[in-house]
């Protein structure tokens, strides 16, 4: 689904005026899939918009292995980190399907900063949402073991589609991506899909999760033993 820019938590409740200068100050950018935006290490000078499509922000460390920061979907931003922190992007930036982008430079952008309060606030509120984002994923990663990381992603998943307590959800990702960004391997996570299968929580048809048991969902998404 292709958003514009007044779909965006940066730009939302900006004024028709300013936000036609915002546009106006951005350039629109087309990436295939698996095209990357950005590698870690590159020259950070400025940060990008999604209209459509998602784009993929990971780490890899030196053996390969890949962490998935953020999916980026249409509305979202990436990238953010390159108007304040450093010279250099901290991670990679790839589609994940192809994506129409607005990227911003760091000057023009700062500049805009400078006039428009509304969008001073909205970039403190995005990156607030940012920290708490990257502080769950820590959390999860160092604390809570895979099951409790897979209830939780799917309880969020949940949430964003359907308020029915019996749900069928549809994963966004291959399990191969949705691995990565659960911070495991493939074969651990299928692992995973198959003990909440076997207590009865849920059940698997290929991308589709049917969700019989909400409340035990939730309660291991808080990391309670089931």
């Amino acid at each position: 689904m292709k958003k514009s820019l007044e779909d965006s938590v940066l730009f939302s409740g900006l004024e028709p005026d300013d936000l036609k200068i915002v546009e106006e100050t951005g350039h629109q950018v087309s990436v295939e899939k698996d095209a990357f935006v950005f590698f870690e290490g590159d020259p950070a000078d400025g940060f990008y918009v999604v209209l459509s499509g998602r784009i993929k922000v990971h780490k890899t460390s030196p053996d390969g292995k890949e962490q998935i920061l953020l999916m980026a979907a249409a509305g979202d931003s990436f990238g953010e980190a390159a108007l304040f922190a450093g010279k250099q992007y901290p991670a990679s930036a790839r589609a994940a399907e192809a994506a129409e982008l607005i990227s911003f430079t760091r000057s023009n952008f700062m500049a805009l900063l400078k006039q428009n309060p509304t969008l001073a606030a909205n970039m403190i509120a995005r990156m607030s949402m940012l920290l708490h984002h990257l502080t769950r994923l820590v959390q999860q990663l160092s604390l809570e073991d895979i099951s409790t990381r897979l209830a939780s992603y799917l309880v969020d998943l949940i949430g964003e589609e359907t308020a029915g307590r019996k749900p069928t959800v549809t994963l966004k990702d291959k399990k191969m991506v949705l691995a990565s960004i659960l911070g495991t391997i493939p074969e651990t996570l299928s692992r995973a899909f198959a003990r909440l299968s076997k207590q009865g929580i849920i059940s698997v048809e290929g991308q589709q999760i049917t969700v019989h048991d909400y409340d035990k969902l939730a309660d291991l998404a808080t990391g309670q033993k089931i």
